[in-house]
């Protein structure tokens, strides 16, 4: 079968190649890839910046149809419609695994880094992590449901937003535009979404489309000043970090109320953080970090897209098949690109 793989760690070296099909083992299913995202993780891979163990198939934000189906797999058939959790090997009997979090769990592996992933054809993973695709859903917005596990986990689980919270999201990529929507959807009084110059001509008008009451470019406008004139100098109720911008960050501490919460989703580069920790503690902020998405996360998100109450079609903004995934990476490299489906 055909897939795109890293071969070696170093910026670039990935190839589209012929590897070999996996084999269905009796905890697994195999599925027939149909639509794959192209996230982030992705092409930080590409360029060596996410730490990934080659040679491997890249991806891991897919939607597809089971093919084959192990002996110990139940509720499940061959021509069924799925998704899948990305907690591979987490090992079950931990405190992590056994509270409802395996994606935390310190055994666990995900496609796309360390076992092979969805840029391919075909894919293999254990039958315990699959779901089923709601008869409404297409494959081109279920291939979106990782990503909004992700915003769900991180907004509604751990940040948890409230009714009436004036909210911020800052950073208006994917992650941001589908925090922006489930913001709105669980009763935020408004949402403002918080780009720069980049975001100008396709990120920032999309956030308006979708629902944003304020849409601010930091490059050119103070968001602090914007967000206190607009609560009458009290402060935002919660900041949803979602770039991985020092910034972005520090001046999320800054626009938010005294016990005021921050959500962080965004992973940092490489370089080091200064963050003004000062402010956060004599305002007594509620910093929650949230990493990947649990199981709970992806039921909330399924029910969303078959209830066709979460944009995700709006988002999709390149469509190639997966020979062309070099194309798509070198438009993500341009800033042109808000998600990307590639089609093995």
């Amino acid at each position: 079968m055909k897939a795109v793989v890293k071969l070696s760690r170093g910026k670039g070296n990935m190839s589209l190649m012929e590897v070999d099909k996996p084999t269905c083992g009796e905890d697994d299913v195999v599925i027939r890839v149909k639509a794959v995202g192209v996230c982030g993780t992705d092409y930080h891979i590409y360029t060596d910046e996410y730490a990934t163990t080659p040679p491997i198939a890249v991806g891991h934000e897919f939607s597809g149809e089971i093919v084959e189906v192990g002996g110990k797999a139940k509720g499940l058939a061959v021509g069924d419609r799925v998704v899948s959790e990305l907690s591979v090997e987490s090992c079950g009997v931990c405190r992590l695994c056994k509270t409802g979090n395996p994606h935390m769990c310190p055994h666990r592996r995900s496609p796309g880094t360390f076992t092979d992933g969805a840029y391919a054809e075909y894919i293999k993973l254990p039958w315990r992590l699959i779901h089923k695709i709601p008869d409404n859903v297409s494959f081109d917005e279920a291939a979106v449901a990782e990503p909004s596990a992700v915003v769900a986990q991180g907004l509604l689980e751990r940040a948890r937003v409230e009714p009436e919270d004036f909210v911020v999201v800052m950073g208006p990529g994917p992650i941001g535009l589908l925090a922006l929507q489930m913001a709105k959807l669980y009763g935020a009084k408004a949402v403002m979404v918080v780009g720069t110059d980049a975001d100008e001509r396709v990120r920032l008008p999309l956030a308006r489309k979708l629902g944003a009451d304020h849409v601010v470019n930091a490059s050119k406008e103070d968001v602090v000043e914007r967000v206190l004139g607009l609560t009458e100098g009290f402060g935002a109720d919660l900041v949803m970090e979602c770039s991985g911008s020092r910034q972005a960050i520090n001046a999320g501490i800054k626009a938010l109320r005294r016990q005021g919460r921050m959500g962080v989703i965004g992973i940092p580069g490489p370089e080091e953080l200064n963050v003004n920790w000062k402010e956060a503690v004599l305002k007594a902020i509620n910093v929650v970090f949230s990493f990947a998405s649990s199981p709970l996360s992806w039921n909330m998100v399924l029910s969303m897209l078959g209830r066709k109450v979460l944009d995700v079609n709006s988002l999709i903004s390149h469509r190639e098949p997966l020979e062309n995934w070099q194309k798509v990476f070198d438009e993500i490299e341009k800033g042109n690109v808000v998600k990307a489906v590639l089609y093995p």
